[in-house]
């Protein structure tokens, strides 16, 4: 059984296999070659990468998420609303206080 040569494999892990090529590929691993399967499984996995590399990228991102959140909340409507939200309830609490 001839296999694809590890350039065809890579090329087909990254989708820039010819149409040919990766017919070439699919009718192989169709046929069942398991050490293809294997290799092609290989290249197509992710690198691990250690959970503290993504912190400088995340930081970033959240101070330019945090900046721009500020930038569009009026603090005062914020607390207007809040309020506006509010007086139905304590308007409800006080008449059940007279009630009760």
């Amino acid at each position: 059984m001839d296999h694809p040569s590890e350039e065809i494999l890579k090329r087909f892990a990254a989708g820039r296999a010819s149409r040919e090529e990766s017919r070439e590929v699919v009718a192989h691993l169709v046929k069942g070659c398991a050490l293809c399967a294997t290799r092609l499984k290989r290249l197509m996995e992710v690198p691990r990468v250690a959970g503290a590399a993504y912190d400088p990228a995340l930081d970033h991102f959240d101070q330019e998420m945090i900046g721009s959140l500020e930038s569009t909340v009026d603090p005062l409507q914020t607390l207007r609303d809040l309020l506006k939200g509010a007086q139905p309830r304590l308007a409800e609490r006080a008449g059940a206080k007279k009630r009760g």
